[in-house]
C-alpha cells in the first residue's frame, strides 16, 4: 500500500495549515478620508501642494485629538485647531496656516462629523429677546458660496500664483492681493483678544493680503498705502474681497421658543464646534 501511494504521488502526512498572521496594535494606522476643497485649488501660490486640487486626505481623529481640543493651555494659546490640522492632515508638507480659510472650514465639518456623528446640538441666544434656543445644525452636506463670476470679472481678475489683481477707483493704482488663510484668522482672533478695535485688524489685515501696488511689492509702500488708503477705494477693496472669496455654510432657521421670530444661523467654527454643550 505504502509503495502504491508512492507511485500515485500520494502523501499520507497530515497538512499544515498556514498560521494566521498575529496582530500587532502598534501597527494600527487610523483610517483616512476625503474631503471635497471649496477652493478647488484656486487661490493658492504655484508652490503650494493644493495647487489646482478639488480635494484633502485626512485622518479620522483619535483619542489624542480629543486631549489636544480640550486642552485649555493650548486653547488660551489658540493654537489648539492648528495642533488638530497638524494631526489629521496625511500630506505633511502642507501648513495648516496657509490653508485658505474655506478650506479650513470644510476640513473641521469633516472631521467632526466623522468622529462625533452629522447632528451638531448647540445653543443660539435669540436676536430678538435673548432666549437661549435649542439647535441641531446637519453637518452632513455643508453648502461651498461665493467665487468668482462673469460680474466678478468686471472688478477683479485672477492673475494665477494666488493672486488677483483689481484697479483702485479713487487713486487708480493697480493692486495685487492674495484671500484670506488660516493665518490671517489667527491674527484676527489675537486682535480680538487683545481688545483691539476692527478697523485696526482690518488695516493689518489688509497689510498682509496686499501683496503689489503698481508694480511695487515693498512693505513699507504697501503699509504706507494701507494706513492712508482713502474711502473709495477700501470700498472697493471691500467688495473685491467678497467677490473672490469662497466659504463653506452649515445654517439652519429657527423659529424662537419664546417670541417665535423666525431667523437663520450659521454654525459657529472653533473649538466649541468639538464640544458645543461647554
Amino acid at each position: 500500500m505504502g509503495r502504491n501511494s508512492d507511485r500515485l504521488g500520494m502523501d499520507n502526512k497530515p497538512e499544515h495549515a498556514e498560521a494566521p498572521p498575529i496582530f500587532n496594535p502598534l501597527s494600527f494606522v487610523a483610517p483616512t478620508e476625503v474631503v471635497d476643497l471649496p477652493s478647488k485649488g484656486e487661490g493658492y501660490p504655484d508652490d503650494h501642494p493644493l495647487k489646482g486640487k478639488d480635494h484633502i486626505e485626512i485622518r479620522y481623529m483619535t483619542a489624542k485629538d480629543e486631549d489636544i481640543l480640550s486642552n485649555q493651555s493650548l486653547i488660551k494659546k489658540g493654537i489648539a485647531l492648528e495642533r488638530l490640522f497638524e494631526n489629521i492632515i496625511v500630506d505633511a508638507k502642507i501648513d495648516p496656516l496657509s490653508l485658505l480659510v474655506c478650506d479650513r472650514n470644510a476640513i473641521l465639518i469633516q472631521a467632526r462629523a466623522t468622529a462625533y456623528g452629522a447632528d451638531y446640538e448647540a445653543h443660539v441666544g435669540c436676536k430678538n429677546c435673548g432666549t437661549r434656543n435649542r439647535i441641531i445644525f446637519n453637518l452632513r452636506n455643508p453648502k461651498f458660496e461665493g467665487g468668482m463670476t462673469e460680474e466678478s470679472l468686471k472688478h477683479v481678475q485672477y492673475v494665477g500664483n494666488g493672486l488677483y489683481q483689481t484697479k483702485m477707483p479713487g487713486t487708480k493704482f493697480n493692486v495685487k492681493f492674495r484671500v484670506a488663510n488660516g493665518e490671517d484668522e489667527n491674527r484676527i482672533l489675537s486682535l480680538a483678544v487683545e481688545n483691539k478695535t476692527v478697523d485696526y485688524g482690518t488695516v493689518e489685515q489688509y497689510k498682509h493680503m496686499i501683496k503689489e501696488i503698481e508694480g511695487h511689492a515693498d512693505e513699507e509702500i504697501i503699509s504706507s498705502y494701507v494706513e492712508n488708503m482713502i474711502v473709495t477705494d477700501a470700498t472697493h477693496f471691500k467688495m473685491c474681497l467678497r467677490r473672490c472669496t469662497k466659504s463653506v455654510r452649515v445654517s439652519e432657521t429657527f423659529s424662537c421658543m419664546q417670541c417665535s421670530t423666525e431667523q437663520e444661523v450659521d454654525v459657529p467654527f472653533g473649538t466649541d464646534f468639538f464640544w458645543p454643550q461647554r
